[in-house]
């Protein structure tokens, strides 16, 4: 409390000296420079200023937020480091904010208003935005695009786990059915298998025979590739998948 008494008196003491400068200040003495009086009281003014931020900070310095913080270290490059990046990041935006208002102002002062180089940067800003809009449109339209297809990839996923189920579920019950080796399609499959194994047979005759010039190594006639034929049986189960 007694902290906030003495800011309290300080603000009252700044507030009269204010009152007692202006009084000096607006019935100087003729033959004193009013340049000189306006300069000294502005001088006086920034030391009233700074006395009063010390007192501020000295006040906030004796919250029970600082005074039971404990201090190492870290806590005070960290305080600094917060500290600093509020800086950096208040200068930036103001930087920002600054050269927005200068870019608006530009943009919209007419070109006979302009000095030369003026209109040049301007007409550069012009066209620099145009290309960033145009950019940004595209930005706007691959996204768009984009969240289609993922939609559309979903889908598609969704279809073939839906399909996948499905065909497990048909094998599960094509496995169950029992297979009749007296029906015709059996019969006939039996047939087509036996004339593979004939003609196999007779592949491998042809390849064979008259092989003691061959070049096996060069094979200019794909012999090779014949024979891994010919040494892959076809069963019936090759076609049914019945084990």
């Amino acid at each position: 409390m007694a902290a906030f008494k003495t800011l309290r008196d300080i603000c009252n003491n700044f507030e009269a000296d204010l009152q007692q400068s202006s009084k000096e200040l607006f019935s100087a003495n003729v033959g004193e420079k009013a340049e000189d009086v306006i300069a000294k009281k502005m001088q006086d003014l920034s030391l009233f200023t700074s006395k009063l931020r010390l007192l501020k900070a000295n006040t906030l310095s004796l919250t029970p937020e600082i005074t039971e913080q404990e201090k190492t270290e870290e806590t005070v490059l960290n305080s600094f480091g917060d500290t600093a990046t509020t800086k950096v990041l208040e200068q930036h935006i103001v930087k920002f904010l600054t050269q927005s208002h200068a870019v608006q102002s530009l943009i919209t002062t007419a070109d006979k208003d302009l000095q030369p180089e003026m209109i040049e940067r301007k007409e550069k800003i012009i066209e620099t935005m145009k290309l960033y809009q145009q950019q940004e449109s595209q930005l706007r339209h691959l996204d768009a695009l984009l969240k289609e297809k993922e939609a559309q990839l979903a889908a598609v996923r969704a279809q073939w786990d839906e399909e996948l189920l499905l065909m497990r579920d048909m094998s599960d019950k094509i496995e169950d059915i029992e297979v009749d080796v007296s029906g015709p399609l059996h019969v006939k499959l039996r047939k087509l298998v036996d004339k593979l194994e004939l003609m196999r047979w007779l592949l491998g005759k042809l390849v064979i025979s008259r092989t003691h010039d061959y070049d096996w190594f060069a094979d200019p006639h794909s012999r090779l590739s014949a024979l891994k034929i010919i040494r892959t049986p076809n069963t019936l189960e090759t076609f049914t998948g019945a084990s």
